[in-house]
């Protein structure tokens, strides 16, 4: 499956090109699960690319605004995390441990969504489940 460039992808939300938003968008593509704005900001120092925190704020904060990435709040880290947006959502296992973030492959909230819905009468536009618990990693080593 060919990736969407990053370029294209600014192109496609009407976001005006510019290198450091080219530069986020291609480190959030290399991420397997969200990582806090923190962790971004030291990939961007570590790869010495010229962004200083503010600007990955504001960058951030425009490609919230144009669905570009999502940002939750991960209780165990006590710390927004951010991805990019994917064409279906994530659910994640969380490691009490070592804090690992494993997607759950599908949703298992769509029926209870779909059931609340009809029961409530309400119209349920976004939902979030974190699970937290031990990686087998962790256990091992318990």
């Amino acid at each position: 499956m060919k990736q969407t460039s990053s370029r294209t992808m600014l192109d496609n939300v009407h976001l005006k090109y510019s290198r450091q938003r080219e530069w986020l968008l291609d480190l959030l593509k290399e991420q397997k699960t969200p990582i806090t704005i923190e962790q971004l900001d030291e990939l961007v120092r570590s790869r010495k690319l010229s962004i200083n925190l503010s600007t990955i704020y504001r960058i951030l904060d425009a490609f919230l605004k144009h669905d570009l990435i999502e940002k939750t709040f991960n209780i165990q880290m006590q710390s927004y995390v951010i991805e990019l947006k994917h064409s279906h959502h994530r659910h994640y296992l969380i490691c009490l441990d070592c804090q690992k973030m494993i997607p759950i492959n599908h949703c298992p909230m769509h029926n209870i969504v779909e059931e609340i819905e009809k029961e409530q009468n309400f119209h349920v536009s976004a939902h979030q489940l974190e699970i937290y618990g031990y990686c087998s990693a962790c256990i091992k080593n318990h």
